[in-house]
């Protein structure tokens, strides 16, 4: 417990002051989890006798970061080159394992797991880009005040889904410990239970709509009614299936943690598995939002 709290409490300025900063900074940090996150499922896989390709993966996942990061300001280049950069790395993920283990019977597991890598890593994590910097493709102001602060919309954004996927977390978990009767999912996460479940999703719907609420008010964040409720009932689905995602992933290679990089709190998978689902939803369900806005206003 107490290297959990000493972890927390040097990585939580460092969070804050990378997501605030944005830019390239913040870029270069999201390109060392994926890079961290994809060695550690490699090590997972390879600890069992299976093997993730680490050139076309690594090839790929640094295609879609890039194109996240540098293109972030046109959308139209990144809604192109996104997913032709992930059906190219997928088709390379097929011909690496071709070369590599076309006659000793792994071909399938293998390429399927490098496939997985690539979609669930990579991709999941250049989602984290386009989120903190959504607003670009809108024609509202990117900063904003608020409490006298200056502050992008994209950020404010990535906060409230980070903070849904936190509230799910953790009213999950109280409620769970205090209430939980019937298990969940035992054969996955055998410490999760539906009164938790139900309680998490409760809680993520009111904090991101309780917050969207706020900050329309406040006049910081202009949203719908109708962005607030998806996005609420988005992340709240999404965010604990990343969670089992994760669980039945360790599980299925027999490891506790996915690694070791942050004291007391496991790997990078550990800590991001919740939001690999919910930025990309987050970042979708807005996209959605504007879109809609567009062709009825």
């Amino acid at each position: 417990m107490l290297k959990r709290i000493i972890t927390g409490v040097v990585a939580l300025p460092v969070v804050i002051f990378l997501i605030h900063q944005g830019g390239y900074l913040f870029d270069a940090a999201v390109f060392a989890l994926a890079t961290v996150g994809l060695f550690e499922l490699r090590n997972m896989a390879r600890a069992n006798g299976h093997d993730i390709y680490w050139l076309s993966t690594g090839i790929t996942a640094i295609c879609l970061i890039y194109t996240a990061s540098v293109f972030r300001v046109i959308s139209i280049y990144s809604f192109i080159l996104l997913p032709a950069f992930l059906m190219l790395g997928c088709i390379l993920v097929l011909l690496e394992g071709m070369a590599r283990h076309h006659n000793d019977g792994k071909w399938a597991f293998n390429t399927a797991l490098s496939v997985m890598a690539v979609v669930y890593i990579g991709f999941g994590f250049a989602h984290f880009i386009l989120l903190r910097d959504a607003m670009y493709f809108t024609s509202a102001d990117l900063q904003v005040s608020l409490w006298g602060l200056p502050i992008d919309r994209g950020e404010i954004l990535f906060w409230v889904i980070m903070l849904g996927t936190w509230a799910s977390d953790t009213f999950a978990y109280f409620a769970g410990s205090a209430f939980g009767k019937h298990k969940l999912c035992p054969s996955i996460s055998p410490n999760k239970s539906v009164e938790g479940a139900i309680a998490g999703f409760i809680g993520c719907v009111l904090v991101i709509m309780g917050s969207l609420h706020y900050l329309n008010t406040a006049g910081v964040f202009q949203g719908s009614l109708m962005l607030s409720v998806l996005l609420g009932f988005g992340v709240a689905i999404v965010a604990p299936l990343g969670d089992l995602v994760e669980s039945v992933l360790k599980r299925s290679f027999g490891v506790k943690d996915s690694g070791k990089i942050f004291p007391g709190h496991g790997g990078v998978l550990d800590r991001c598995d919740s939001l690999l689902f919910a930025m990309p939803v987050g970042y979708y369900v807005f996209l959605f939002s504007v879109m809609l806005n567009t062709l009825f206003m």
